[in-house]
């Protein structure tokens, strides 16, 4: 008498709900192509219920498709949340508009929503209990906590990538440009910086753990918030490296970006205000070109001056690359680590940038890029550049060496095994 085989019920995969308000895309700018990479390493982890929630002027996320995300993931949900928008008006014609913001949902990039958005958030979602939450910057964060708080989805743990930290990039902002925002704007804007820090410090004290994009604010987390798990999760790129451009008599300068992202609008109409006229001078045959994504009404009328060419929201970036002889990034405030940098270096085109834009890289100048202190230095690096070939091959020779080290698909996949862990 032969005894029937004891079946073995197959384990279940955890199921994990992934928040994001960026739309994951290789192709985009470096927020969403962030995100691509964090959904794509997080896939052997479990099964992904993936969700994007975005406000009702979010173009970048309405316009960007979910469906390749299909093969990394059991389901997919979009969310857009009619009332969360800015006020454009001010009030009784006196006040800055953002205050009726501030009071209709606290932080625009921490919201806290009304128990009926909340509500409407969650009978949108495919899965209420889960094991993992992953929630892709504080904003996401925010959101899922409270829902969590309502009690209308429950997780066994959670964890949040911040990318960067934002109430730093904040508070930078703040310092630099709050000269032209008023007495109103200076104020809201501090506002604006307290809400985000005090989610932050909720969200790293009750959360199961925090990743960043750069060893500096790995430092400085782990410093704040004792026995914090924060990991360093870097931003990387999978690009086939271009030949070298073929000589001829322009001298061909890009510039890639999300060109209504305010560090990126800044930094150009300063580059172009102090350092444009001068460079274009010295050097006639220069040509610089603005590629990116919704460019604003002013970025948009850079066009207009003589060599510059502005593409708004092209398919693919690889040509403008192809074309160029300099990546330049004149950014003068923000947080993190730049994507545009590391693409550029992935493409082997030598890069030109600020201190600030090339923050947590860990690049030595002369070496991987050329640094600037300021925008006033640009014109003189630009035309060392433009006179020494050997030098701008030299860096993007040891750039795309150092990129593929470093800020490859592997370091992200690395980086989440210990996270995750």
């Amino acid at each position: 008498m032969h005894t029937m085989p004891q079946l073995i019920k197959p384990v279940a995969r955890p199921q994990i709900l992934c928040v994001m308000v960026l739309p994951p895309n290789p192709e985009g700018h470096g927020g969403s192509q962030r995100a691509w990479r964090l959904v794509e390493a997080l896939q052997p982890y479990g099964d992904i219920h993936f969700v994007l929630i975005h406000d009702a002027e979010a173009s970048v996320a309405i316009q960007t498709p979910l469906e390749p995300l299909s093969p990394f993931v059991a389901s997919i949900t979009r969310i857009k949340i009619d009332e969360w928008h800015g006020r454009k008006r001010k009030l009784l014609k006196v006040f800055h508009p953002k205050i009726a913001d501030f009071a209709k949902f606290g932080s625009f990039s921490a919201p806290h929503f009304s128990n009926r958005i909340l509500k409407n958030i969650a009978c949108q979602l495919k899965v209420r209990d889960v094991d993992l939450v992953f929630a892709g910057r504080i904003t996401s964060a925010a959101i899922v906590q409270s829902l969590i708080n309502q009690k209308l989805i429950t997780a066994k743990r959670k964890v949040v990538d911040f990318d960067d930290v934002l109430s730093k990039f904040r508070k930078r902002e703040n310092e630099k440009t709050g000269s032209v925002q008023g007495f109103q704007g200076r104020l809201l804007g501090k506002l604006d910086t307290y809400l985000i820090s005090r989610e932050e410090s909720n969200i790293a004290q009750g959360w199961n753990g925090v990743s960043v994009c750069s060893d500096e604010d790995v430092s400085a987390l782990a410093c704040q918030f004792k026995g914090l798990h924060v990991v360093k999760v870097p931003n990387v790129v999978s690009r086939d490296a271009l030949p070298v451009r073929f000589a001829d008599s322009k001298f061909r300068c890009l510039f890639v970006g999300n060109l209504g992202f305010p560090p990126n609008v800044h930094g150009l109409m300063e580059f172009m205000k102090y350092a444009w006229t001068e460079s274009k001078r010295a050097m006639p045959e220069l040509e610089f070109d603005i590629v990116g994504f919704n460019p604003s009404a002013e970025v948009t009328a850079l066009g207009d001056k003589e060599g510059v060419t502005v593409h708004a929201n092209v398919p693919s970036l690889k040509g403008f690359y192809q074309n160029c002889d300099l990546v330049i990034v004149p950014i003068l405030y923000g947080s993190g680590t730049r994507v545009k940098i590391v693409e550029a270096m992935a493409y082997g085109r030598p890069v030109l940038s600020t201190n600030l834009g090339a923050e947590g890289l860990d690049l030595e100048n002369g070496r991987q890029i050329l640094l600037v202190e300021s925008i006033d230095d640009f014109p003189a690096a630009l035309k060392r550049i433009r006179q020494d070939r050997t030098l701008a091959r030299s860096i993007a020779d040891e750039a795309r060496t150092f990129q593929e080290q470093h800020f490859g698909p592997p370091a992200v996949a690395a980086a989440m095994l210990a996270f995750l862990q």
